[in-house]
């Protein structure tokens, strides 16, 4: 898992493909072992949005604060006017592959382990520091607030709350207690590998194939995101830096997205397989490129 780019999501996500391509009925057998590996995704995304909330520090202030909030607002701001605007023009279908559902899904999402260490190279403590307030939007939560504003998706008010729950426990506890935020930071690649095996469960590796080119064109989006946070976050700041391009990638956890918005929303079930496919696809290429893309905006600044 090492060895790829968002391996602890990818690498399970493709092996349960590739069983449930071979071996269709394999992991239905029953008992414990279908409990976790194809119908464990809910109970493990409960895990996941806990540990995302555990990460958001409630005492950061000042400059990060500034930062932070800057990169969220774009980050969010930018992924609800793609979504919108494709849906208005297209319609749900979306257009070169690329559906509304999935721009929802991938473009509000950023990879926040690069964005740390991005910035212990090209930033400070306050780009770092940053990172508390963009935690908020990691999971399904920004997504699902974008589409429920903009009608793309019709979430009920216990759907909204279900998921706001496990965030806020995590939140809270978090903050009371640093050793649970710790272990919950060590925990969360076992909570990932198991909840992306689920998800890939539920699909075979014809998925993959129907996603390939969409999956880059929704790479390439994604940057082009980055590149235009980028000149706005410098006109906004009094320091110039490089990092506001960072926010071009697309996580590789959005990849879980589709799944749980689908399950508030079932008109996007058949979306599925596709968007989470081409958000993985998206994410790797991404993780990829942006140190390149990073350093050519430094190199440029200086």
């Amino acid at each position: 898992m090492e060895k790829v780019p968002g391996g602890q999501i990818i690498v399970p996500l493709v092996a349960a493909m590739l069983i449930n391509t071979i071996f269709p009925g394999a992991l239905g057998v029953g008992g414990p072992a279908t409990a976790l590996l194809r119908k464990g995704g809910q109970t493990l995304m409960g895990l996941f949005l806990i540990i995302c909330g555990s990460q958001i520090n409630i005492r950061q202030a000042g400059l990060p604060l500034y930062k932070g909030a800057l990169l969220l607002g774009m980050k969010l701001g930018f992924g609800a006017a793609l979504g919108w605007g494709v849906n208005a023009a297209f319609g749900s279908a979306g257009v070169l592959g690329l559906s509304p559902f999935v721009l929802f899904c991938a473009i509000p999402s950023n990879n926040s382990s690069l964005y740390i260490a991005l910035s212990g190279e090209y930033g400070d403590a306050t780009d770092v520091g940053a990172v508390s307030v963009l935690a908020l939007k990691n999971g399904p939560m920004g997504s699902m607030v974008i589409m429920g504003l903009s009608g793309a998706a019709q979430f009920s008010m216990g759907d909204l709350i279900g998921t706001a729950i496990p965030v806020l426990i995590g939140i809270v506890w978090g903050n009371c207690d640093r050793e649970f935020r710790c272990l919950c930071l060590r925990s969360e690649p076992v909570i990932m590998i198991f909840l992306s095996f689920a998800i890939g469960a539920t699909s075979n590796l014809g998925v993959l194939f129907t996603a390939g080119a969409s999956g880059i064109a929704l790479a390439v989006l994604a940057i082009g995101v980055g590149i235009a946070i980028q000149i706005v976050y410098n006109v906004l700041l009094k320091k110039k830096t490089p990092l506001g391009v960072a926010m071009g990638t697309v996580a590789a956890n959005s990849a879980l997205t589709p799944s749980i918005i689908a399950s508030a929303d079932r008109a996007f079930e058949g979306a599925v397989p596709v968007a989470a496919a081409q958000c993985a696809t998206a994410s790797i290429i991404t993780m990829i490129l942006m140190p390149f893309i990073v350093s050519f905006f430094d190199h440029h600044l200086h």
